[in-house]
C-alpha cells in the first residue's frame, strides 16, 4: 500500500494573517514565477463569481478583490473579500487557498 503525502506540482501556499472572513495574506515560495490569474480566476469562475482582471496582478470578482506581488522566488497574494456573507467570504477563500495549492494551469490545446 502506498500513501502519496504531496500532490505533484502542488504548490507551498501559507497563511501568513487571517484578519476576518475572507481577509486573509498568504505567501507562496517558488522556483520560477507563478501566473496567479489562471489559476485563482478559474476557481472564482468555477463558483460564479465573475472575475475580472484588474491589471496584470489583480483579480476583482463581486465579493471583493484578489492582489499578488510576484518576485523570481516567493509570491504574496492579499485575498479582501468584504462583501457578502461571513460564511460566503469564509467557504470563497478557503476554495481559493485550496486552488492555490493544488490546481494545475491550464494547458493550451495543440
Amino acid at each position: 500500500m502506498s500513501v502519496r503525502l504531496f500532490h505533484k506540482g502542488a504548490r507551498i501556499v501559507l497563511v501568513v494573517r487571517r484578519e476576518s472572513a475572507g481577509i486573509q495574506s498568504w505567501w507562496s515560495p517558488h522556483v520560477a514565477p507563478c501566473d496567479w490569474a489562471p489559476i485563482l480566476g478559474a476557481r472564482l469562475e468555477l463558483l460564479a463569481l465573475s472575475p475580472s482582471s484588474e491589471g496584470h496582478a489583480a483579480l476583482a470578482c463581486s465579493l471583493g478583490r484578489i492582489e499578488w506581488t510576484a518576485g523570481w522566488h516567493w509570491s504574496t497574494i492579499s485575498v479582501r473579500l468584504e462583501r457578502g456573507s461571513e460564511t460566503k467570504r469564509t467557504l470563497v477563500t478557503a476554495a481559493l487557498l485550496k486552488a492555490a495549492r493544488y490546481a494545475l494551469p491550464a494547458t493550451q490545446a495543440n
